[in-house]
């Protein structure tokens, strides 16, 4: 089937905090304004360290409006703020590594323009990501339950004590049936692209991206029967605690912290919003696995 061109009409960019990289991304940023307005893309917006980089040259970007593509410059902790931008009606996410792995970019400095000539022409081809989301219910002076926190993640939600080194007890449940204890140090939520990341080094499998499941890895367990389990994404997973516990902390893709009581309960299940990544048609997911994790390497 022949490719057809692609009229992104606004554009998106997201960069890291780096200086060292600074003067490299700024030149490369200069670069790509010059291509989208050569291309017709009239709308190109900034976060705060795009803008500043680039001397105002372009206009702030606003979180919540729809971008037709979102670019991260960076690393995966720069996509991975990028996906925290998301809205129901977002276009296309595309990664361009400027930082050390880079697992879930696409682009490095040297391809991109050649491959983001490509992309305007429509020869790509679009990796869609489940995303997780947590819901956290405290009680209020009356005794009734209320949302307090709502987190969506690409990767991973993480709970753990709160700083002490001791054990705690998760109490899992799989739509309201009894899952098991785990007395451990945390445990980990994963979807199939965090199975990667936290996940994959608290011992937990790699699952290929094209799979809606999520993945329960605990970390550390005091038990050596407990395993890392893989679950079907359609399940409400309901998590709470051991009344002794003085504090356990709530950790979204390793980026967004927040302090839990002993009483609070959570639920966790898969959004029903999902992240559409830009892919070249020649990359793959077991290649990535292969070159970038050394995944299978006999050496």
């Amino acid at each position: 089937m022949k490719a057809q061109k692609v009229n992104f009409k606004s554009v998106a960019i997201y960069c890291h905090n780096k200086p060292k990289k600074e003067k490299e991304e700024t030149v490369f940023m200069r670069e790509l304004l010059r291509f989208f307005h050569a291309n017709g893309v009239k709308n190109v917006h900034g976060d705060i360290r795009t803008v500043s980089m680039l001397q105002n040259a372009i206009p702030l970007v606003n979180d919540e409006e729809r971008y037709d593509l979102k670019i991260g410059i960076g690393g995966d902790g720069t996509l991975l703020k990028m996906v925290r931008t998301l809205q129901k009606k977002d276009g296309l996410f595309l990664g361009i590594n400027f930082g050390t792995l880079g697992f879930l970019s696409e682009l490095t400095p040297h391809n991109a323009m050649d491959c983001m000539a490509k992309i305007f022409r429509g020869e790509f081809a679009i990796d869609e990501r489940m995303l997780v989301k947590a819901f956290v219910y405290r009680k209020n002076d009356r005794g009734k339950k209320e949302k307090i926190f709502r987190a969506y993640a690409l990767n991973e939600i993480t709970f753990g004590h709160g700083g002490l080194a001791r054990l705690t007890n998760f109490n899992v449940k799989i739509n309201r049936r009894f899952l098991s204890t785990y007395r451990s140090d945390g445990v980990i939520f994963a979807t199939p692209t965090g199975s990667t990341a936290y996940s994959m080094s608290a011992g937990g499998p790699i699952v290929s991206p094209q799979l809606n499941t999520i993945l329960v890895t605990p970390i550390s367990p005091h038990t050596l029967t407990h395993r890392p389990i893989v679950l079907p994404s359609d399940r409400v997973i309901h998590l709470d605690f051991d009344s002794r516990a003085d504090s356990i902390s709530l950790t979204v893709d390793g980026q967004i912290h927040f302090s839990l009581k002993s009483t609070d309960s959570i639920a966790i299940q898969k959004a029903t919003r999902s992240v559409k990544f830009i892919r070249m048609k020649e990359s793959h997911y077991f290649r990535t696995l292969r070159n970038k994790l050394g995944w299978g390497s006999l050496r």
